[in-house]
């Protein structure tokens, strides 16, 4: 059933949370990173063995995989999308990283982030402003976000990446430092 979005939410019909769950997740489309645009955006966060990374809307789980598989660091995912949440599970599994991952289905807007060192996010355009406002609000001293494509409002980039995708798009990658 549609549990962690709507957790406190006995009072809601069924049908209104597949409704709202619906509006949400047409409200913030599945995009994904490329793998070498992951790799380069890992690397410019410098993840160690004491960091704990987000991934706010994890999708199939690529970034989750790549900083524990690579990095060895331990990675949460939060995922709206009931469907992608097991899908990444499913990859999770198959990487042999269940022990280093752990994927939430969840709206990135009910999660707290203070806990986490690393937050990696693709963000959907119309949400940039709130989730700048969500990171600055909850992220603590000397947390690294990676920010593709989308730079984030009320905070300047420590450093910039530009990465050429082959096709007339170029990646930027933003790191930021609280």
């Amino acid at each position: 059933m549609l549990s962690a979005p709507f957790e406190n939410s006995a009072w809601l019909k069924d049908e209104d949370r597949v409704s709202i769950l619906a509006g949400m997740l047409s409200e913030y489309p599945y995009s994904p990173s490329p793998v070498q645009v992951v790799d380069a955006a890992l690397e410019l966060a410098e993840p160690c063995l004491k960091d704990v990374l987000v991934d706010p809307g994890c999708g199939d789980g690529t970034v989750l995989i790549r900083a524990a598989g690579r990095f060895r660091v331990f990675s949460v995912g939060l995922e709206l999308d009931a469907g992608l949440a097991e899908k990444a599970r499913r990859r999770v599994r198959e990487a042999g990283l269940s022990h280093m991952v752990d994927i939430v289905h969840t709206d990135l807007f009910q999660t707290d982030l203070s806990r986490f060192s690393i937050v990696y996010v693709y963000p959907f355009p119309p949400i940039v402003r709130r989730l700048s406002l969500k990171i600055l609000d909850e992220c603590r001293s000397g947390t690294r976000i990676v920010v593709h494509d989308h730079p984030l409002e009320k905070l300047e980039p420590l450093k910039t990446i530009s990465l050429p995708s082959g096709r007339q798009h170029v990646h930027t990658i933003y790191l930021y430092k609280l």
